[in-house]
């Protein structure tokens, strides 16, 4: 328990020295960002055309400098990472709840030959949940899959509006995203490995 509240502890220490160097320079960027120039040209589509690439849902700036998307770049990283981060913790505080079985008990665990050898062997597993939570969490997200894809492709062949084709495409790739992670915990059994090393 020690350990972790250390490991804790190291971690926030780290994120506000990060903290403490980046939002300084990114306020600097803020500040100094002046208007990048250029002439508003209006779009004059057809009549009878569908077409509408400027649509939107949410006000956008129709213009941004460098300054300010080198920031907005920075934040959409770290906010990636933090997701991956929080993502692996979940798919092991649920996969791994429990007491692991222990290999040496005499259990079969009926694993694949290439697993254990003369200086391989498992030393704890998890067996998959497999439980009706997880078929219903793992159906929802393959249906808001199916659902963000036709949407995507529909703006695609149709209206084509970009702020849609971001929005969709973004949301297709996270639910996608999630379905794997979600059958990945659910689903498929979770081991440790010891391996014998010369070094």
């Amino acid at each position: 328990m020690d350990t972790k509240l250390d490991m804790r502890r190291e971690t926030a220490v780290i994120v506000l020295l990060i903290s403490a160097v980046l939002v300084p320079m990114w306020f600097v960027a803020l500040a100094s960002g002046g208007h990048a120039g250029g002439e508003e040209i209006a779009l004059q589509p057809a009549p009878n055309s569908s077409l509408n690439p400027t649509g939107y849902f949410i006000d956008a700036p129709t213009e941004i400098n460098v300054n300010v998307a080198g920031v907005v770049t920075w934040l959409g990283l770290f906010g990636l990472f933090g997701v991956l981060f929080a993502s692996i913790r979940f798919a092991h505080r649920v996969g791994r709840s429990g007491e692991p079985i222990e290999p040496t008990d005499g259990t079969d665990l009926d694993l694949p030959d290439y697993l254990e050898s003369e200086y391989r062997s498992v030393v704890a597993y998890w067996p998959a949940k497999a439980n009706l939570t997880g078929v219903w969490l793992v159906g929802g997200f393959t249906f808001a899959t199916v659902v963000f894809a036709a949407l995507f492709a529909g703006e695609v062949f149709g209206a084509a509006r970009h702020q849609f084709l971001g929005f969709y495409g973004a949301l297709l790739c996270v639910s996608l995203a999630e379905t794997v992670l979600l059958y990945y915990t659910y689903f498929i059994p979770s081991i440790d490995v010891a391996e014998e090393r010369d070094h």
